[in-house]
């Protein structure tokens, strides 16, 4: 028989985050953890108080992907562009346990850095301190807003969704619905996520006007 592997906080952890990935938050408990640990449930006490400070724990390991090093030589753009694909990407490879990233309270500053990051990249563009606060809000409120729906959103559904909807509605009435339709069933999540970005620095071009530093 083989020798049951030696129980961590880290491999708790690893294994809390597998198990949200598969099913979803609502599925982590204690008791079914342990089991798949092949433990007893209270088992897991002795290395995390209670729930939340795994849900914590886990949260803190997705934003381990989340690189502290930026390179600040690269032009504004770049680095606002740089900085919310790799958000992105965390939701991408955890979308299920995505949600928790945004816990208040955790002890990682990775969230704090990247927001750092984003502000400095805004100031050295030339923006006030209002101006960038204003901007860093918007491209975060409507980022945010789009990674924490995209669970609604694979390309293959949207696909469907949109040929049902044309397919049904009558060409007199509905000229341009129906022409438009198939071109956007052929879109993917990268392609629109991709031309948000880009309408977003375009537009903070746009109000920077003149005092762009270049």
């Amino acid at each position: 028989m083989a020798r049951p592997r030696t129980l961590t906080r880290d491999r708790i952890v690893s294994e809390a985050l597998a198990l949200i990935d598969d099913e979803g938050v609502e599925a982590l408990s204690m008791r079914r953890l342990g089991s798949r640990l092949g433990v007893e449930g209270m088992a897991l006490y002795t290395y995390v108080a209670n729930k939340d400070e795994l849900l914590d724990a886990v949260a803190e390991r997705v934003l381990e992907a989340l690189d502290g090093e930026f390179d600040r030589s690269a032009p504004w753009q770049e680095r606002i562009r740089r900085d919310t694909l790799a958000w992105a990407e965390l939701q991408a490879a955890h979308p299920r346990a995505f949600p928790l990233v945004y816990r208040p309270g955790l002890s990682t500053d990775a969230v704090r850095l990247l927001t750092e990051e984003l502000m400095d990249a805004l100031r050295s563009a030339g923006f006030t301190a209002r101006e960038a606060a204003l901007a860093y809000q918007t491209v975060v409120v409507l980022v945010d807003a789009a990674l924490l729906g995209r669970g609604s959103w694979r390309d293959e559904d949207l696909r469907a969704g949109w040929e049902r909807a044309a397919a049904g509605l009558d060409p007199k009435r509905f000229p341009r619905f129906r022409e438009i339709a198939p071109h956007a069933a052929k879109l993917s999540w990268q392609e629109v996520l991709d031309s948000g970005l880009d309408l977003l620095l375009r537009g903070l071009e746009a109000r920077l006007g003149p005092k762009a530093l270049r």
